[in-house]
């Protein structure tokens, strides 16, 4: 099983996954990538509330303090849930494979596992582009004094989902089912086209904030 990272130190999780072992691996970290795009977009929506001076956002500043913080559970789940999927996959390889009946079930148990793999890698994906979305609007209500916050947030959720497109090619590669593995590329150019979108508008205001 799985270590649950969620329970252990930060400096065990980062030295697990510099060791030389399967686990944690790109998919995970790239949602603790995201984890952390939400930290910094929440601390920039959290030196906004209760402000006088942004009194009118108030209401919709909680809210994506309240998104935020479950989008960063989410994630943090996705980091674990990422490892059991890899997991899986290799339990999968690892079956017998010297019958035609063997080699099936090989085939289609590779095929599910490689299947719960690319759900939690487009979760993944979906929880950046959604961060993303946040900070966008969050360059135009938030407190200006974090604005540079705000673009780090949106630099690491940009990661998060660029890392997202790569773990999907990953998972793909030998993929034997061509109509979903069409309908996954589609889904992740899309969030890709939009994510850059996103991240770049938010840079140009926050680097336009910043030079004033």
């Amino acid at each position: 099983m799985a270590t649950d990272y969620r329970t252990e130190s930060l400096g065990r999780y980062f030295d697990d996954a510099a060791a030389a072992r399967p686990t944690p691996g790109g998919g995970s970290v790239a949602a603790v990538a995201g984890a952390l795009a939400t930290t910094m977009a929440a601390m920039a929506a959290g030196f906004t509330a209760g402000k006088e001076r942004f009194k009118e956002v108030e209401p919709e500043i909680h809210a994506h303090l309240e998104r935020l913080e479950e989008v960063r559970e989410a994630l943090l789940a996705s980091a674990h849930d990422d490892m059991a999927a890899y997991q899986g996959i290799m339990a999968a390889f690892r079956m017998p494979k010297e019958t035609d009946e063997q080699a099936s079930a090989r085939g289609e148990a590779v095929r599910e596992a490689t299947r719960v793999s690319l759900d939690v890698v487009g979760d993944v994906r979906d929880a950046g582009l959604e961060i993303l979305t946040i900070a966008r609007r969050l360059a135009d209500i938030a407190n200006p004094n974090l604005v540079s916050d705000v673009g780090v947030a949106a630099e690491l959720a940009l990661g998060t989902v660029r890392a997202a497109v790569i773990n999907t090619a990953v998972n793909l590669a030998g993929y034997r089912d061509e109509a979903d593995a069409a309908a996954v590329r589609e889904a992740t150019d899309a969030a890709l086209a939009e994510a850059e979108r996103l991240a770049a508008e938010t840079r140009d205001i926050v680097l336009a904030t910043l030079n004033k």
